[in-house]
């Protein structure tokens, strides 16, 4: 056809043959109306479409089950008010024997049974501090023993230590250093005094025996109690003179209620 010219005939048959070949236009999906990218969700529906299979389900998560695990990690009230009750009385006592050997009035008050993480408990310690790691040994743990922690705060150390050497008559500044090792050994005389009125105090429930096996001056050096586990915080308040301080007592759930819930 090459130098010839078409007539208008073979123009409009050449133009309908065209027209036959041209492939309809694809029917735009649901999807593709939207001028966005597919989300993953969409792109996992539309390739389930095609295999044949149901669309993917969301994950379910069971909330009702994650807070009934970690209510069973917990101390029910009635427990909590009867630990009360036992540290009440102990802190009354040590208040008596503490006085007497420092020959002056100190007041010793429970300021509250708590629970929490050890996480939580040491991050709330000061460093450096009086960290006692105390294992006990109970009536009900068939051989067997637990541990618990005794924490000294140290606004309340150093002026009980001064006050059994003669000193601490008046308020002074609380050191901020580690105990040397004859403070260590004055300090231990008053958690001896402490860890006995812990034994009196229990004596109705079980019959403890506690043995301080570590002490350190940082709280993260004991690493005996996992960080994730769940404890009871029985705190006490100490004054003396114008020094106030704490002295902490940390416990394993898990040991409270092998005392406690099984009597």
């Amino acid at each position: 056809m090459c130098g010839e010219i078409l007539s208008a005939d073979e123009v409009e048959r050449l133009l309908s043959t065209m027209s036959d070949k041209v492939e309809k236009p694809y029917r735009r999906s649901e999807y593709a109306d939207r001028n966005e990218i597919l989300t993953q969700s969409e792109m996992e529906h539309i390739l389930s479409m095609i295999s044949g299979d149901k669309p993917p389900s969301q994950p379910q998560f069971n909330f009702e089950t994650q807070e009934q695990e970690s209510v069973a990690k917990r101390v029910d009230k009635d427990v909590m008010r009867k630990l009360q009750l036992m540290h009440d009385r102990l802190a009354r006592r040590f208040a008596a024997k503490i006085s007497k050997m420092l020959q002056s009035v100190v007041d010793v008050r429970l300021m509250g049974v708590d629970q929490m993480s050890y996480s939580e408990f040491i991050f709330g310690c000061d460093n450096p501090s009086c960290f006692n790691l105390v294992q006990v040994k109970s009536s009900r743990s068939k051989g067997t023993f637990q541990w618990m922690v005794l924490d000294i705060n140290p606004s309340i150390t150093y002026p009980m230590i001064d006050r059994m050497l003669g000193g601490g008559r008046e308020p002074s500044t609380t050191a901020r250093r580690p105990l040397t090792n004859i403070e260590w050994k004055l300090a231990q005389r008053i958690i001896d005094e402490f860890l006995y009125e812990l034994h009196i105090a229990w004596e109705n429930v079980a019959d403890i025996e506690c043995t301080v096996t570590q002490q350190e001056s940082n709280p993260q050096m004991i690493y005996v109690i996992p960080n994730n586990a769940h404890v009871v915080v029985i705190c006490f308040e100490v004054g003396l003179i114008e020094q106030r301080g704490s002295i902490t007592l940390c416990i394993p759930v898990d040991f409270v209620k092998t005392l406690i819930e099984g009597e």
